[in-house]
């Protein structure tokens, strides 16, 4: 069971005026995803240990100072331990621009034993991870109001396990999935594993399973029409059938963002 990505940057942060919003494991890769072509996902990157640029989460650049990806990605972890791998496809040692980390912030209410709620983290960088055209670009954020539907297509990247129990790829993967019925997810999660989903979370999946994210995918990115939808956080294995993955829910996170990425 696979239980575990001075200058205020300009995060273009929608509101909606009139608009009331209803009421993890670190090592993996994408499962029965293709090959990205290099500068197809500018925003992904790598957490490597600094040691054996070892890959062990992914993220996305939202800023030229900062990286989002998943609090449990960073949970212990001091900001001398991480560095943050941009600008490739490849994480083949020697590949991609590398920025050390300078502050790990992980939300507050984060607690792995409550179904991983808030499993959302920031990292400040030590220096500056400018715009380099296709290369290295800053993804969108969603609007506070996102609306999701059921079925709707999204895609989830990473370099983690290309199966359950099996290797890492150095190249970057990629999936197309779908957004699950938020019901179901919900209800299977509880009904098996008395773990609460809530509308802080989002579920995504395939029908029938064998698509979609594995170990060394947490933290990297879920969008839906090129917004950063979700963080891949947990799932009960790989992508199996009847077990939607679920991603922390950026939309929900969007007050923490600006006020921490400071």
């Amino acid at each position: 069971m696979w239980l575990p990505s001075a200058i205020l940057f300009s995060l273009s942060i929608a509101t909606c005026r009139g608009y009331t919003l209803p009421f993890p494991s670190s090592l993996g890769r994408i499962i029965n995803g293709e090959t990205v072509e290099p500068g197809e996902i500018p925003y992904q990157v790598s957490l490597q240990r600094p040691m054996d640029r070892f890959h062990f989460c992914g993220g996305s650049v939202i800023s030229e100072t900062y990286v989002i990806t998943a609090a449990h990605c960073v949970l212990g972890r001091l900001a001398k331990s991480v560095i943050v791998v941009a600008g490739t496809n490849d994480i083949t040692e020697g590949q991609g621009i590398i920025r050390n980390v300078r502050r790990i912030n992980t939300h507050e209410g984060y607690d792995p034993r409550d179904a991983y709620r808030n499993d959302i983290a920031l990292l400040k960088l030590a220096e500056p991870l400018l715009k380099v055209p296709n290369l290295v670009e800053y993804v969108k954020l969603p609007s506070a109001c996102q609306a999701l539907t059921t079925g709707e297509a999204a895609v989830v990247s990473g370099w983690g396990r290309i199966q359950e129990g099996g290797q890492s790829p150095k190249l970057l993967q990629r999936a197309t999935i779908e957004i699950s019925d938020q019901e179901y997810c919900t209800a299977i999660y509880h009904e098996t594993f008395n773990m609460e989903v809530d509308d802080t979370q989002v579920c995504a999946d395939v029908p029938g399973g064998g698509k979609g994210s594995c170990h060394g995918d947490s933290g990297g990115p879920l969008t839906v029409n090129g917004e950063l939808t979700g963080l891949v956080s947990w799932a009960n294995g790989c992508a199996r059938e009847g077990y939607p993955t679920v991603y922390t829910r950026v939309s929900q996170f969007l007050d923490w963002i600006e006020k921490t990425a400071v």
